[in-house]
């Protein structure tokens, strides 16, 4: 990108995925999916269930609705990696609690055999800075907030295309509000530390169920 990139010139990538637990170390991908958006407009989608290769846990199975016999004839990641890289190397990946979901996208890249890095954008901590009042950032709270339907949720496409209304909302209040308008000022948004606050000593367990749950 250049020095100063006008947000109406980037391109964003909203990915979410199901997976078989919270460890992108321990656990596989069941589902992803990620929509292409360019100035608030929907480009293009990537949509697919995956198989594991395992068992896909009950638990999951009640969250998600994905069961062992819907991912029997789905392709494995390495089935689709070439085409998903393609497809997210469109813009920048954007996600609901974005660590955990590039985690489990660059774990199965590197099991496919393949490097991933992109720029990321984290829908929760663009949250946290522009509506510090809310109680919850959770997907669920902002879609209510915002008074967005989830067509089906804890099911990737669902929930990536939910992200996408949040992202569409929290960019327009953020140059409403702070005149953000390049990708360089959002990024310094989604990164800038609160005020008043001093770092905790203590780091907080990691504890996140599939998909972008905050």
């Amino acid at each position: 990108m250049a020095a100063s990139t006008p947000l109406d010139q980037v391109d964003f990538c909203v990915v979410d995925t199901e997976t078989t637990g919270g460890s992108a170390q321990l656990n596989r991908v069941i589902e992803v999916a990620a929509y292409h958006v360019h100035d608030g407009i929907i480009l293009g989608h990537f949509q697919t269930l995956i198989n594991p290769g395992r068992p896909i846990p009950f638990w999951i199975t009640g969250l998600t609705g994905i069961d062992d016999t819907m991912v029997r004839n789905a392709p494995s990641f390495c089935d689709i990696a070439a085409p998903l890289k393609t497809f997210l190397s469109k813009g920048i990946f954007v996600a609901h609690n974005a660590l955990f979901d590039f985690r489990f996208i660059k774990e199965e890249f590197s099991r496919a055999g393949a490097e991933f890095e992109r720029p990321r954008l984290c829908t929760v901590k663009l949250a946290r800075r522009l509506y510090p009042e809310l109680p919850s950032r959770s997907l669920d709270a902002l879609c209510d907030h915002f008074l967005i339907d989830i067509a089906d949720r804890h099911r990737a496409f669902g929930d990536a295309e939910a992200t996408v209304y949040v992202l569409k909302e929290l960019l327009r209040k953020a140059k409403r509000d702070l005149g953000v308008i390049t990708w360089e000022a959002l990024d310094g948004l989604q990164t800038a530390k609160k005020k008043g606050k001093p770092a905790s000593r203590v780091r907080r367990k990691e504890c996140v169920l599939p998909g972008s749950v905050a």
